[in-house]
């Protein structure tokens, strides 16, 4: 299994393993039965250590689960937030300079706006 990823549910920017960038890595995964887990994303699937990708009846819920950068979640819960987005550069793969024009310019305010910059910086 390769890396893969998600985008904020709230602010559209990636979600990158620790590796690439520790500014798009601490976030908050919310699942779809309310739990709720904090901490880095590896770009497997976990969060420190623990996988989000299974339930616990080991039902495949990756599609479900929405990710917040820990810096822009303020307490919203599952059905608050619309879908966290797959990351087109599954979390590592992208440009430097993409991720230096995500944290310049902060959030998008779309998945489109997110689609157009990694068009344009993300070097694909």
């Amino acid at each position: 299994m390769g890396f893969f990823s998600k985008t904020c549910a709230k602010t559209h920017l990636p979600i990158t393993c620790t590796i690439k960038s520790k500014d798009f890595s601490k976030v908050m995964a919310l699942l779809p039965d309310g739990s709720q887990r904090y901490g880095d994303y590896d770009g497997y699937g976990r969060i420190d250590g623990e996988s989000v990708m299974e339930n616990e009846k080991g039902e495949w819920i990756w599609d479900k689960v929405k990710f917040v950068l820990g810096d822009h979640y303020k307490g919203e819960m599952y059905h608050d937030l619309g879908k966290s987005g797959d990351e087109m550069a599954q979390g590592y793969f992208m440009s430097d300079e993409f991720l230096l024009y995500c944290k310049m310019h902060g959030p998008f305010k779309n998945r489109a706006g997110y689609v157009r910059a990694f068009k344009k910086y993300a070097n694909w």
